[in-house]
């Protein structure tokens, strides 16, 4: 018995759900502090605030996170 296939391969990208905002987030990484900056849309605020936090207490060192909803879609 002889089996036969056809396989369709389509090519996908990725893009931004164009329905959500990226996030920003950050933490100060100094042993005794708890500043955390709470997820925001406004990126350039939270560079603003990650250097507020640095002239206010010396603290220089952040863990940033970037998080974005994406959608795969057939490449056209």
């Amino acid at each position: 018995m002889a089996v036969k296939s056809v396989f369709r391969f389509v090519d996908y990208r990725i893009i931004a759900h164009p329905d959500s905002e990226p996030t920003y987030a950050a933490q100060c990484l100094n042993p005794d502090c708890t500043w955390t900056l709470a997820p925001t849309a406004d990126g350039e605020q939270a560079d603003v605030d990650c250097m507020t936090h640095r002239a206010d207490t010396g603290h220089g060192i952040f863990s940033r996170s970037y998080q974005q909803v994406a959608v795969v879609v057939p490449a056209r």
